[in-house]
């Protein structure tokens, strides 16, 4: 029992739950006896080591990988773990209690695609997007195509005029009576009739129900425009141990009418390894400047004319073509993912890069740990929530 020791010690001193797993090589999907005589003893301890009344885990895992477990509660109780995600290059997701609503008739299509176990895997699943315009509102297209059992939609901001060019369902009437754009994405995913259910925040995503929300969801889309909302994403994937894509479009105008360049790209993040910071997809001084510039703007302005704070980045030019494609390479590498097809090992893959004027797609691979974020994987939740003092349960 000396390994185990320090793990319940770090248990105890950073409120974490302790896992063990052990195979069953010949299969055998259930616990022996032996089994439950091992856990009621090992667990005994441990509840009594750490005392917080806190759940641990114990585990098995069959000869193909896939993994079954139970919670071991205080008193010594069982209870069944009904979804294990593991958050790797390729991500495994096994769900052991709600049925799928797959309505084969919609569904036929993507059926003959990925097969029904892939797609009753969708219908269960809870996607969080931050963003519904550009890159988000395409996004969300595909997905409710697929039948994602839950779509959570975060964005504080309404339909404009200027916007219509690339929100998808989006209208003139929409632009006019300043409709919320994430009332526009309900309403056409439920008009869709798919059965996926929307819950919706026109909330920052620095708001205190909003990371609770986030931190249920089994994947993380990022489309925002701010680095701000980049970095709360950051340290949502990182405490709650979430896969997290990242889109991000680039389109350099000459201001002319001609086109200088255009650059798409995801990032797919997994906790523990490199983060949109260290890749440099944000950096501290934009973080800074947004947060200044979205609680106190009067001080944002002082700032910036005493040459304090760098510009938050204003609008730039934007258009749907490029950002369905780069939602549809999104979606993609997210379905390779859960359902690998392609040819190149998903190790081999962090980063999917589009330069359109130069019609190359260009993959890399970067997952040196983040030092900044590596340090915060699995701390679920924490006081303050995210270790960020402005994210406050009002």
């Amino acid at each position: 029992t000396d390994i185990i020791i320090h793990l319940i010690e770090k248990a105890k001193r950073r409120g974490l739950g302790v896992l063990k797993i052990h195979c069953h090589p010949g299969g055998g999907e259930f616990f022996s006896e032996i089994d439950t005589d091992s856990d009621i003893k090992l667990f005994t301890s441990i509840h009594s080591w750490v005392d917080d009344g806190l759940p641990h885990a114990s585990c098995i895992m069959l000869p193909g990988g896939r993994i079954f477990g139970r919670f071991v509660n205080e008193p010594i109780e069982f209870e069944q773990i009904n979804q294990i995600l593991i958050a790797g290059s390729t991500i495994h997701n096994w769900q052991y209690s709600e049925k799928s609503f797959i309505n084969e008739s919609i569904q036929l299509r993507n059926l003959q695609t990925f097969g029904k176990k892939t797609i009753s895997m969708l219908n269960k699943m809870k996607i969080g997007i931050v963003g519904c315009s550009g890159t988000g509102s395409p996004l969300i297209e595909q997905l409710k195509r697929f039948g994602i059992g839950t779509l959570v939609l975060v964005d504080p901001d309404f339909v404009d005029k200027v916007n219509l060019n690339r929100i998808i369902n989006s209208t003139l009437s929409d632009a006019e009576n300043y409709t919320l754009k994430v009332e526009v994405m309900r309403r056409s995913i439920e008009e869709a009739g798919f059965g996926t259910k929307v819950i919706t925040y026109n909330k920052h995503v620095t708001d205190f129900e909003v990371v609770k929300e986030l931190a249920e969801c089994d994947i993380l889309f990022s489309c925002p425009d701010t680095a701000e909302a980049r970095h709360v994403l950051n340290f949502i994937s990182s405490f709650y141990v979430l896969p997290l894509f990242d889109l991000g479009v680039k389109l350099n105008a000459d201001g002319n009418g001609g086109i200088e360049n255009i650059f798409g790209s995801i990032h797919y993040v997994q906790p523990g390894g490199s983060s949109l910071l260290s890749r440099k997809q944000y950096n501290l001084q934009a973080l800074e400047a947004e947060g200044i510039k979205r609680t106190n703007p009067e001080e944002y302005e002082e700032r910036c004319k005493a040459g304090y704070l760098k510009e938050a980045n204003e609008l730039s030019p934007a258009v749907i073509s490029i950002n369905m494609q780069v939602a549809s390479t999104a979606v993609n590498d997210f379905l390779n993912r859960i359902h690998p097809f392609r040819n190149i090992n998903n190790e081999e893959v962090s980063t999917i890069r589009i330069l359109f004027d130069e019609l190359l797609m260009i993959k890399e691979y970067d997952e040196k740990p983040c030092p900044f974020f590596s340090k915060y994987v699995g701390y679920g939740d924490i006081e303050p929530l995210l270790n960020l003092s402005e994210i406050k349960n009002d």
